[in-house]
């Protein structure tokens, strides 16, 4: 990787093999947001690739490269369609769409769809995506920070292959975090497009769209507390520096030699450090531990593709799934009532026999274990 060393922007190198995906966002002045679209890279979309449980409304998508396209435009403007219709208090009003220049959004199918259902789309000017777009001033960058902050909880627990179906489970949590009103009415105003505020473009002040951060709050640990642990260890960390911190105090005003009072004061740094240590491995394991439960319960399920069905919303996949099971529970039906009609079978057809066998030399007897293994491997199709 190579980076300006000007720049203080830290970089994290992750290991493994990078794919595109793709999430369409859209959000409103009025601070609500639609379920987004999600496009992975891959030829068919397979029911592993989505969370558990499947979020509701959001649409998933594929193709070979992993980014969005004509085709995908077309899904997501009657995704859009559909999801604000009923917020219009009539049918003649209009709704408006702010959006970049790409390819997707100036199609002929999705201008043609935009006249027919009273929507109004409006391009932004090229390269002012950074200041005028509402989503890039006050919404992505929380939602970076938020996902790169659950995938580096993976990457330091060692998982170094990240599923398609855990990046979308770490999305659904960051975007719970970072797409939220407060946000989406500060990238509105940061905009400059609602409330309209064209001096705030115009002296292109990009300082001036950063979201204010709440300052942490003082902190509480005072000196003057007992040194005596209540909890061994204690799960709060500053109760254990103020702890040594107080019983270091004391060690100091009492009379003991110096090289006590140094290797008193090195096993407090000690203990100080092992919990750090123990605290960041404990949460480590709990991270892994719940990676391989979901990998388990996601290949436990049942494992779709969808062939020749590229765009597919949660409520689709879900019943494709449902209709799955049913038809899975049909041939286990069948095939259970097949072997009992069988194991019937022999059973009427040995009593029926019996007397005929008592008779003769007892030659079945003398059937070998590998007839006997061929006999049970007869499968009767009735």
């Amino acid at each position: 990787m190579v980076v300006d060393s000007s720049v203080s922007t830290a970089y994290e190198a992750q290991p493994g093999r990078q794919e595109w995906v793709t999430a369409i966002e859209c959000i409103s002045a009025t601070g609500e947001k639609i379920p987004p679209m999600i496009i992975f890279k891959g030829t068919n979309l397979l029911s592993t690739w989505l969370p558990q449980p499947r979020p509701a409304g959001w649409m998933f998508s594929c193709n070979e490269s992993g980014w969005t396209s004509n085709y995908h435009g077309m899904g997501w403007i009657e995704h859009f369609e559909a999801r604000t219709r009923n917020n219009l208090q009539s049918l003649d009003e209009y709704r408006l769409i702010i959006c970049d220049g790409h390819d997707s959004h100036i199609s002929a199918g999705m201008v043609n769809f935009c006249i027919q259902h009273r929507i109004h789309l409006i391009l932004l000017p090229p390269h002012s995506s950074h200041l005028m777009q509402p989503l890039d001033v006050a919404v992505f960058g929380p939602l970076k920070r938020a996902l790169s902050l659950q995938i580096s909880r993976l990457l330091r627990s060692g998982i170094t292959r990240i599923q398609k179906g855990e990046w979308v489970e770490r999305y659904v949590e960051a975007r719970e975090r970072a797409i939220t009103k407060a946000n989406i009415l500060g990238g509105w105003r940061g905009a400059g497009l609602f409330p309209e505020n064209m001096h705030r473009i115009l002296q292109q002040l990009p300082d001036n769209t950063i979201m204010p951060t709440t300052p942490d709050p003082p902190s509480t640990v005072t000196n003057n507390m007992p040194h005596i642990l209540t909890s061994s260890p204690p799960e709060d960390p500053t109760i254990l520096q103020s702890r040594n911190q107080a019983f270091l105090n004391e060690i100091s005003q009492k009379n003991v030699d110096t090289p006590i009072k140094t290797q008193v004061r090195r096993l407090t740094g000690m203990t100080e450090r092992l919990q750090a240590d123990m605290m960041i491995l404990k949460a480590d394991m709990n991270e892994i531990k719940a990676v391989h439960a979901k990998r388990k319960e996601r290949q436990a399920g049942k494992r779709l593709s969808f062939k020749d069905r590229p765009l597919l919303s949660s409520e689709d996949i879900a019943k494709a799934l449902e209709a799955s099971e049913k038809a899975t529970k049909a041939k286990k039906k069948v095939a259970t009532r097949n072997y009992r009609n069988h194991r019937n079978r022999r059973k009427k057809a040995e009593s029926s026999n019996e007397d005929v066998t008592s008779s003769v030399s007892n030659s079945s007897d003398s059937l070998t274990d590998s007839e006997v293994e061929m006999l049970d491997c007869i499968v009767v199709n009735c």
